[in-house]
């Protein structure tokens, strides 16, 4: 008997009313046929994460018992059994951010893959562009899921652990998709990034598309988080260098901050300069929720972190709220007045963006010793951060200070989730397991490496029973 996966498609078309060009529906009512109604279908897949859980499984979120108690209403059964690293954490009628968002845009995108060469009113060229960019998105999808549902890339086990779907095809119902090994899954996402960069468009036009500089940072990120640093390399560099041509750069912060301890960040989210493929959960550490804004839901950052990776004068401390002083950590920090990640302007990205690109590349450099690169390269993001002065003191050995850079870059964001995974088996960073314990005021929860990756939830295996095996 034929199963079936829920590909969601409303997240495409909500909101559409004033764009006649993004009101496409499913095969079987109306079909895309001009290259503007391709396009538009693009445009429309901004991600948002709405019953997400891996960013309570981030290290960034330990806290004392009084922050657990204060977030536990508000935070939901299944993001605290994420909190817990449980091995079950939803419910039979519980929705998962992690699979449903990434699979919702699989039949658009292979609707495009589809028929977009057969489209009406553009060259072969532009339709082989659009087609790459679907291309690259799909592949993407694939790599979140792959992060979320499989254990981190070993080859050891990649040609016999079986973790998630490959779906090709633009169709909801008839049709199987079983899962595949960690092996089959990357080799896919790899071949279809090889194969469509060349045709990306060189210029971005906009924070949900894909151009070239993009698509190179996408390869790149895929080949580092495998561990394939020297492969990743020759894409980073290129990536990093076209972002630049292209004017994707990093914000000042140092221009940017307020007399408050605030930063004044771009309103428009088309004209950040550090966004090159958007794809956002809904805040930054939801329950840990800017504080003058509700009185709720507090979950404050450990101390050690803190204070073991910030200095005083770091700008991003403005994106930390004292619990107690109601200031931000840049405005006022100190021991004893718990900070907590706020939501004001921030997302968290899922996509690639420029600091992402920039640590990346510097680490890349850094483990092929083209150690006097990688410094420069890091310290253009630390003179967008701190004072150059401290900018161009590091401390520490250098791939150990990238790793630390990307901590106080991403803390309060969930991406480090996907560094804990990375990580996990590097003897160069064992160190940071000391950081990998959650407490509720009476039991302290230690992630193992069983827990690095979720259990395909039971509503999906209500659908596909045989994913149990």
């Amino acid at each position: 008997m034929k199963k079936y996966i829920i590909i969601l498609f409303a997240t495409l078309i909500a909101g559409t009313s004033c764009t006649d060009w993004l009101d496409v529906k499913p095969r079987g009512y109306d079909i895309p046929t001009t290259i503007g109604q391709y396009e538009g279908m693009l445009y429309g897949m901004e991600l948002y994460f709405m019953d997400e859980v891996f960013e309570y499984m981030s290290f960034e979120f330990t806290s004392d018992a009084d922050g657990y108690k204060n977030a536990w209403s508000a935070m939901g059964r299944a993001k605290c059994n994420a909190y817990k690293w449980q091995k079950d954490v939803f419910l039979p009628d519980e929705n998962c951010g992690e699979w449903n968002v990434p699979t919702s845009f699989l039949y658009p995108l292979n609707v495009i893959i589809a028929d977009v060469m057969n489209a009406e009113g553009a060259t072969e060229e532009k339709k082989a562009a659009i087609r790459a960019e679907a291309r690259m998105m799909r592949a993407w999808h694939h790599f979140l899921m792959a992060q979320f549902f499989a254990p981190p890339y070993n080859s050891a086990i990649a040609s016999s652990s079986k973790c998630i779907p490959i779906i090709t095809t633009a169709s909801t119902v008839g049709a199987e998709f079983p899962l595949k090994t960690m092996e089959e899954v990357y080799d896919f996402i790899l071949t279809e990034m090889e194969e469509s960069v060349e045709l990306l468009p060189e210029e971005a036009e906009h924070h949900l598309r894909v151009f070239k500089a993009t698509g190179y940072a996408m390869l790149g990120k895929v080949l580092w988080t495998m561990g394939h640093y020297q492969e990743a390399l020759p894409y980073l560099e290129t990536a990093f260098t076209s972002a630049k041509a292209q004017g994707a750069t990093l914000l000042d912060y140092n221009a940017r901050i307020k007399e408050d301890g605030t930063i004044d960040l771009p309103s428009d989210r088309t004209e950040h300069p550090e966004y090159l493929y958007l794809m956002a959960t809904m805040s930054r550490l939801m329950p840990a929720v800017y504080i003058t804004y509700y009185n709720q839901a507090i979950f404050p950052i450990k101390e050690e972190v803190l204070f073991n990776y910030y200095k005083k004068n770091d700008t991003r401390l403005a994106f930390l709220s004292g619990v107690k002083s109601e200031k931000t950590a840049y405005a006022s920090f100190k021991p004893g007045d718990q900070y907590a990640a706020n939501i004001y302007g921030m997302v968290s990205n899922v996509g690639i963006g420029v600091p992402d690109l920039y640590l990346m590349y510097a680490e890349c450099l850094a483990r092929q010793k083209r150690e006097s690169e990688a410094s420069e390269v890091l310290v253009q993001l630390r003179r967008n951060r701190m004072a150059a002065a401290d900018a161009d003191n590091i401390e520490a050995d250098l791939l150990t200070a990238i790793i630390s850079e990307r901590i106080r870059e991403f803390i309060g964001f969930g991406n480090l989730w996907f560094d804990m995974r990375r990580l996990w088996n590097d003897s160069d960073f064992q160190y940071l397991k000391d950081y990998y314990t959650h407490t509720d005021g009476e039991t302290t929860y230690t992630l193992t490496e069983d827990r690095l990756y979720l259990e395909i939830p039971p509503i999906i295996l209500s659908w596909h029973p045989e994913y149990n095996n």
